[in-house]
Formats: C-alpha cells, sequence, structure tokens
C-alpha cells in the first residue's frame, strides 16, 4: 500500500494556498488541513499531526500568535515535523535563521521552481520516489 505524506499549508493567501496544494499533490503529498493564521496553524498541527507543514512567515497576526512563535512550538512539540518556510519578501538573514533551526527548506513567493524542492522532499520521504516522483536531473528531457 503506497504511503502518503500528510501536509499541512499554512498560508493567508487563496491563490498561494491553491498554487502550494496543486504543486504539493503532485509530489506526493496528502493536504490534510489548510490554515489562513498562525492561530489555525498551531490548532491544526495540534489536531491533525502532519509530516509537513508549509508556514508563510508574513501573514496576519492573530490571538498573539505570530509566524515566528508558531514556528518555534512546532520546533518543540515535534522537532522531526518538516517545516517549509514561505516569503514573499527577500529577507536573506531571517531565511538563514530559520534554516539554521530546523525548517527543511524556504522559498519565496512567486514560485518558479519546486525542484530543489521536490529534491529534498524524495530525499527524506522515500516514499514519493514510489509516486514516480525522481530528483530533478531524471526528469531532463
Amino acid at each position: 500500500m503506497e504511503q502518503i505524506v500528510k501536509t499541512l499549508i499554512v498560508e493567508d493567501s487563496l491563490p498561494t494556498r491553491r498554487l502550494l496544494r496543486a504543486r504539493l499533490e503532485t509530489l506526493g503529498c496528502d493536504i490534510i488541513g489548510e490554515a489562513e493564521n498562525a492561530s489555525q496553524g498551531l490548532k491544526m498541527f495540534r489536531e491533525l499531526n502532519p509530516q509537513i507543514i508549509t508556514l508563510d512567515l508574513v501573514m496576519p497576526q492573530v490571538d498573539d500568535l505570530t509566524t515566528e512563535k508558531l514556528f518555534k512550538i512546532i520546533r518543540d512539540e515535534s522537532p522531526d515535523t518538516s517545516i517549509i518556510v514561505i516569503s514573499s519578501s527577500a529577507k536573506r538573514v531571517s531565511a538563514a535563521r530559520y534554516i539554521s533551526h530546523g525548517a527543511i527548506a524556504y522559498l519565496e513567493k512567486p514560485f518558479v521552481n519546486f525542484d530543489q524542492l521536490r529534491d529534498k522532499l524524495v530525499h527524506l520521504y522515500p516514499q514519493m520516489s514510489s509516486r514516480g516522483i525522481r530528483p530533478s536531473t531524471n526528469l531532463l528531457r
């Protein structure tokens, strides 16, 4: 039986959530939830126990919970959960800080190329390769 990778999207932009869903599903992710802010993201994280979380760094703050606090909570409560941080701002210092604290990838909007993310996910979740997903070097035509 094929294993799926449970994924939670935490993103305030509906068009971006749709794009992430489409791209991640093609990689073998099962999108088990979508949150519009960090507060919803925390609730869904605790209820759904995802293996991967995409986390937009710039979202409206709700219930005094920032995305930075949500990132720290996820790292503390579930260190094995893979977090992909996403931002529309080119704050390389911020990206490096999140990567150094355990994020597996940093993506900037607008998304142009998912090859590096695909390669990282296939490495971390080998069951994705059973879905025909191969590292980008094998996709050259």
